[in-house]
């Protein structure tokens, strides 16, 4: 047998059944009788330790603490006696795997570690992106037995004041020796995933940003997109807002909603199998007996290195450059800025010539919500904007683009095509949306891209995102300057009342509610100036796309993953069996009155449909009469009932 581990697993694993862990799947008492669980409701809840165990038991015999943090960080404070391992250093940056076996034991052996001993791991959790967990995974695989990993890392243990050291902490030499028979198990190869895809008892798990899922090519990947099939659970969810992990009731509905069951063959990666490494320590504690992860992830699976195969199938979104990341912002703001030398944004294009924009190319962010700023110095409006906004940000009111009271609809084209220039518009802006409310984000993004907006961009995540990675904010109030808006409108990405009229029973189209199931069956209407109930005959219900529903959205304020909405679609018969990009009949999305429609049509634009409208005015639209409709100086509250054709109830 080769002594180069690389070897030894891709011998192993053409034809392996994964779950290899040996005696290390089931919990370990460990070498310090005072190391405790951080908690004990998981199977293998050994594996994660607390800090208050961890801080009694220092200076303990046998006792190893590895500080998996940069250099730099660990010299400037850590964890007393921790020693400080860089998992990049066992790596083979060529074979895009762990080096040979014997230079492991070497490394290990230089830097004082042995296969006996009790080893506690820390990083800096979600800054660090699985540092610890990376070499949990890979002492796991050496057959070392008690390991474990200190719940909270470095953030939780500096936070909770406990005592660091400064300097840096050396061992003696010892003798690392691998266990007689490599856990090769908990190490998926490529060609092991390509023989297992598209069967019904495996499962891929990628544990990477939604950017990164989507297309955006952001550390080097050689192919954009994800392993095709696989499911998204980022790294960054796994833990709580202290940066402790989270509870096996969160974690087993995270994983178990998705399909990531305990019966099931799981492989996990990211980009070189780091992200990943944390995402298997946890299906470990979790009780999965059959878990690995995939060292090569998508560095080697989109391109032909390492295990010398062919770039294997990926998919990504079509339309991903619209969804940007707040490094992508900073990017457009400071490429922009006077005097800048720095480098544009990727996917920061002219859609005519395909040219990267010039510096002098005009772009403008909206933080976009209901209000004007009167209204928010009444108390009527939230006033996130200002309390904190990106800088150069604009608030847009989006009473702006509509005709107000009782109403609220899309103005008519002229009038629309002022308002967009009062708002500094022109056809050929950059335009950066965020907001906090994902609706209001994707209405605003429709209406620009009816208009007939070349290059709009919507901030995932918000301003939460913006701040969440240490960008700073301000409160300045930033007034667009006015223009005239000279565009061309696409009316072929509304649905208008008439439209509707002659298209929702004639068979080739879905008319598809967006709107709450008690809205679709006719219990309430959903508004109270709105005396309708129910819905337009023959639509699909699709989920409520609200933003508290999370159907459309995920809890920390990011659009879900466009694939699982998909998924949902098709679930509701809602499909595309003939090509990709088209949906089987054309499908008009509706809702009250173009927001959450908005939202659906987003997701499916996103996905790369083409054949796809937004019934802007929506129910309200189908089901209400405007003839005598009142003012804001004298408003009738209750919109005459419309005559149109009405379906109630559960549908059959």
């Amino acid at each position: 047998m080769s002594k180069k581990l690389y070897g030894l697993l891709m011998l192993a694993m053409v034809s392996l059944v994964l779950g290899g862990c040996g005696s290390s799947s089931e919990s370990k008492v460990s070498a310090v009788a005072s190391l405790k669980p951080a908690m004990t409701d998981f199977p293998n809840s050994g594996l994660l330790v607390s800090a208050d165990s961890l801080q009694s038991s220092l200076g303990a015999p046998k006792l190893i603490v590895v500080d998996t943090r940069p250099t730099a960080a660990y010299e400037a404070g850590h964890i007393p006696g921790a020693i400080n391992v860089h998992w990049q250093d066992y790596r083979d940056g060529v074979a895009l795997a762990l080096k040979p076996l014997a230079t492991l034991e070497s490394q290990l052996s230089t830097v004082g570690i042995f296969r006996d001993a009790t080893i506690v791991i820390y990083d800096d959790t979600i800054y660090s992106w699985g540092a610890a967990g990376r070499i949990f995974w890979m002492l796991d695989v050496l057959g070392c037995d008690d390991i474990h990993i200190l719940n909270g890392g470095w953030n939780k243990w500096q936070a909770d004041g406990r005592t660091t050291h400064t300097g840096a902490v050396t061992l003696p030499a010892a003798n690392f020796k691998a266990a007689d028979t490599l856990r090769e198990g908990i190490s998926a190869s490529k060609a092991h995933i390509r023989d297992r895809l598209n069967t019904s008892d495996f499962v891929v798990v990628d544990t990477r940003t939604d950017e990164e899922y989507m297309g955006w090519q952001l550390y080097g990947e050689p192919t954009p997109g994800h392993v095709k099939g696989a499911v998204q659970i980022p790294y960054a969810w796994y833990y709580n807002s202290d940066y402790t992990s989270k509870s096996y009731a969160a974690l087993k509905s995270m994983f178990e909603s998705r399909g990531v069951t305990p019966d099931k063959e799981v492989v996990t990666y990211c980009t070189s199998g780091i992200r990943s490494a944390y995402a298997y320590f946890l299906l470990r504690m979790m009780g999965y007996s059959r878990a690995a992860n995939y060292d090569g992830s998508i560095k080697e699976w989109g391109s032909s290195q390492g295990a010398q195969l062919p770039i294997m199938p990926m998919e990504k979104s079509p339309n991903f450059a619209t969804l940007v990341y707040p490094l992508w912002v900073k990017q457009l703001i400071d490429y922009h800025a006077s005097g800048s030398t720095s480098t544009a944004p990727p996917e920061y294009k002219d859609p005519a010539t395909g040219s990267t924009y010039a510096r002098n190319h005009k772009y403008l962010i909206f933080e976009t919500q209901w209000g004007s700023f009167s209204d928010m110095a009444q108390g009527w409006a939230d006033n996130a904007y200002l309390l904190g906004h990106i800088p150069g940000a604009i608030h847009s009111n989006s009473d702006t683009y509509e005709n107000g009271d009782p109403r609220w609809f899309m103005l008519p084209d002229t009038e629309l095509k002022a308002a967009a220039g009062s708002m500094g518009i022109t056809a050929d802006t950059t335009v950066v949306i965020y907001s906090d409310s994902t609706i209001f984000a994707a209405r605003l993004w429709w209406i620009l891209r009816y208009l007939g907006v070349e290059d709009i961009r919507i901030l995932n995540g918000g301003y939460k995102a913006w701040t969440d990675v240490g960008y700073a904010g301000e409160t300045t109030t930033n007034s667009p300057t006015a223009t005239t808006y000279i565009g061309t409108t696409r009316p072929e990405v509304v649905a208008t009342t008439d439209y509707v009229s002659s298209h929702y029973n004639n068979g080739t189209t879905w008319m598809v509610d967006v709107r709450r199931w008690i809205e679709y069956t006719g219990e309430i209407s959903g508004y109270s100036y709105v005396v309708n109930k129910g819905r337009i005959p023959g639509a699909i219900w699709a989920y409520d796309a609200d933003d508290s529903a999370l159907n459309y959205n995920d809890s920390d304020g990011t659009l879900r993953n466009s694939d699982e909405v998909n998924a949902l679609w098709r679930g509701r018969g809602i499909t595309a069996t003939t090509s990709p990009t088209t949906f089987d009949k054309e499908v008009i999305f509706y809702c009250g009155s173009g927001y959450r429609s908005a939202l659906g049509y987003l997701h499916a634009y996103l996905l790369g449909y083409t054949n796809i409208r937004n019934y802007s005015d929506g129910w309200e639209g189908w089901s209400t009469n405007y003839t005598n409709i009142g003012t804001d100086a004298e408003p009738n509250w209750t919109q005459p009932v419309s005559g149109r054709p009405v379906e109630s109830g559960w549908p059959l």
